[in-house]
């Protein structure tokens, strides 16, 4: 979540505030739909401990559908109104970035999962996010036929060197890289990279006319 205000502040925009956020809002520059601990599959159990969110990403899309019906209507009362909400042509112009997908790696280390099993999933994860980006009325393809046209999607980061991974899941010496970090985490993050990156190529062929930014 942090990387938006950064990446807002190197554009020279103002921050993007939370749609949750929503009361007397200035929305005239976008919103953020992103959570903490949020993932690609909706969780089926509780992780208190790791402070998972129940806003998984399809629940994200329906709030965004819900952004771009509702902002339209309040627009049309004019006044402060159409101050705050973004203009039509703004869903059509505006950057869409997407980073998600670490946490549903390490929720399954936080059920007790082992790095095999954690892997063998990984398949259903990416499935699940083809799934519903590339549906008719869902998240990319339903946006890109609003009109948007300009697409950012982050892979995840190393999750063998988050110091709250390493802490809570200890590994043997022998799987500490020289960084300090735990292979076999970062193992299972490339695989879900290198699975990611094969999505993003099919949806350069899908949706010809979107800019579609794969970020390493």
């Amino acid at each position: 979540m942090i990387l938006f205000p950064f990446s807002a502040e190197s554009l020279g925009l103002p921050y993007l505030s939370a749609f949750l956020d929503s009361v007397g809002t200035n929305f005239s520059h976008g919103a953020n739909f992103a959570t903490a601990g949020s993932t690609i599959r909706p969780q089926n159990t509780t992780l208190q401990q790791s402070g998972f969110s129940p806003i998984s990403l399809n629940v994200q899309f329906y709030e965004f559908n819900d952004f771009h019906g509702r902002t339209q209507v309040v627009r049309k009362r004019g006044g402060v109104f159409e101050i705050l909400m973004p203009k039509k042509e703004h869903f059509s112009n505006a950057l869409y970035t997407f980073d998600i997908g670490q946490n549903d790696l390490t929720a399954g280390y936080f059920s007790n999962m082992s790095t095999d099993d954690v892997k063998a999933y990984v398949p259903d994860v990416l499935n699940q996010f083809q799934t519903i980006i590339q549906a008719s009325k869902e998240i990319v393809q339903y946006i890109y036929n609003q009109g948007g046209r300009y697409f950012w999607i982050h892979n995840t980061g190393p999750v063998g060197c988050l110091p709250y991974v390493m802490e809570r899941i200890p590994v043997l010496a022998g799987q500490i890289d020289d960084y300090g970090c735990a292979s076999p985490f970062n193992e299972v993050a490339q695989f879900f990279n290198r699975g990611l990156k094969k999505i993003v190529e099919q949806l350069h062929k899908n949706l010809p006319h979107a800019a579609i930014t794969y970020v390493d």
